[in-house]
């Protein structure tokens, strides 16, 4: 593989909040208002009973949702699918709706009860087929042992699950995907998720960019030095 040829093909941050927003018409209609002065642009805005989703497709896609999940929770989720842009740029970007989210629902006890970021990212195999890659070069499995299976393998790969840690004060719980990506097979599909499920102080800031970057530097160093077999 090479990790040179790193391209992310989904940028996401979602929150877990309490209390739960309340949804109506002024609070859409304020967020909407609140997004443009924090120069967020958008193109379409669906309105339910629960939820409000804020939708930009061009020139750069931005799905921003808040929902109320039910008392006491609601949720912050802000995606950037086929992102176009790098992680900074979406960085600015989530840091600007959270403060369109806080000025129409200003809660000075709100709490951040769960969090999770998450990276998908393309390489390129360095082989003629990334599962080829994974499971002989990396596994040092042989081809001859998927014979079992009774069918050729056109795909697959890991997963890996990493509980948080006693000592960590971040209390971060880790999945890692690495798999062969089924549309295109000489590339390697790098899934990387990143999950705070530990309740914040009242009060406490969400904070995007420190969570974003940790996750980004975990598959800049990690991972992709699991995949390499160290040999990066």
């Amino acid at each position: 593989m090479y990790p040179e040829s790193r391209v992310t093909i989904h940028m996401g941050i979602n929150f877990v909040v309490s209390p739960m927003p309340t949804i109506d018409m002024e609070r859409n209609l304020n967020f909407q208002e609140s997004l443009v002065r924090q120069g967020i642009d958008f193109s379409k805005v669906d309105f339910k009973e629960r939820q409000i989703l804020v939708i930009r497709e061009a020139p750069t896609p931005l799905h921003v949702k808040v929902a109320a999940l039910g008392p006491p929770t609601g949720q912050l989720l802000i995606l950037a699918p086929h992102p176009q842009r790098p992680l900074s740029l979406f960085v600015r970007e989530a840091e600007a709706v959270i403060e369109a989210f806080c000025s129409t629902w200003p809660e000075e006890r709100r709490q951040i009860i769960s969090c999770d970021a998450t990276l998908r990212d393309l390489y390129e195999a360095s082989g003629e087929h990334a599962f080829q890659e994974l499971w002989e070069t990396r596994l040092g499995q042989s081809r001859a042992s998927l014979e079992i299976l009774g069918r050729p393998v056109l795909g697959g790969g890991l997963r890996f699950v990493m509980p948080p840690q006693a000592d960590d004060p971040d209390a971060v719980q880790m999945e890692v995907k690495i798999e062969s990506f089924l549309r295109d097979t000489k590339k390697v599909f790098v899934e990387t998720q990143f999950t705070w499920p530990t309740p914040r102080p009242p009060g406490a800031a969400f904070n995007p960019r420190d969570r974003l970057q940790q996750v980004d530097a975990y598959v800049d160093n990690q991972v992709v030095s699991f995949i390499t077999g160290g040999s990066r």
